[in-house]
């Protein structure tokens, strides 16, 4: 199945390069509930990479309520990592499906930064890197989902009682 945009033309696959901590913000926007396996992410240490592939949302899908959505596979790789920091990770097994909420930056010494990628359960992992160089990439087709993520934001808060 091809999705179409309003004018009939295919979505376009994204090709997204974050240098700075705003197109950071666009990347992360882009990987809102991306699924993860544990055992997709990697570090390799001698080439100073962090790594992992998901199945991204499209949230760009312009036909999103009308049909249900979509998701492709999406490659992240983050350079010039320097130190790895888990926590909540370790216990899990390699199949086990993560839910990436966000990837956020944290400024050190100039260019330095600490990247944090935010997990639903409150998992996370710290990247240490000496500058902001974040590839994202789409690969392969899409496929069509009836199931929008959904991270209960509609839903009233228990603990406030003016809902």
């Amino acid at each position: 199945m091809k999705r179409r945009n309003e004018q009939g033309e295919p979505l376009p696959r994204l090709h997204l390069h974050a240098v700075e901590a705003d197109d950071l913000s666009a990347l992360s926007a882009a990987m809102v509930s991306a699924t993860v396996k544990r055992g997709d992410l990697g570090y390799q240490k001698v080439r100073r990479r962090f790594a992992f592939v998901s199945n991204r949302y499209r949230w760009e899908d312009e036909r999103l309520n009308e049909m249900g959505g979509s998701r492709i596979r999406a490659g992240v790789q983050i350079n010039d990592v320097t130190r790895v920091q888990a926590q909540g990770l370790a216990a899990l097994d390699a199949e086990t499906v993560l839910e990436l909420l966000s990837i956020t930056a944290e400024a050190g010494d100039p260019p330095a930064a600490q990247l944090t990628l935010n997990f639903a359960g409150g998992m996370t992992v710290r990247l240490d890197v000496g500058c902001i160089d974040v590839l994202m990439d789409d690969m392969g087709r899409p496929w069509y989902t009836p199931n929008q993520p959904d991270h209960g934001l509609d839903e009233p808060d228990p603990h406030n009682s003016e809902s």
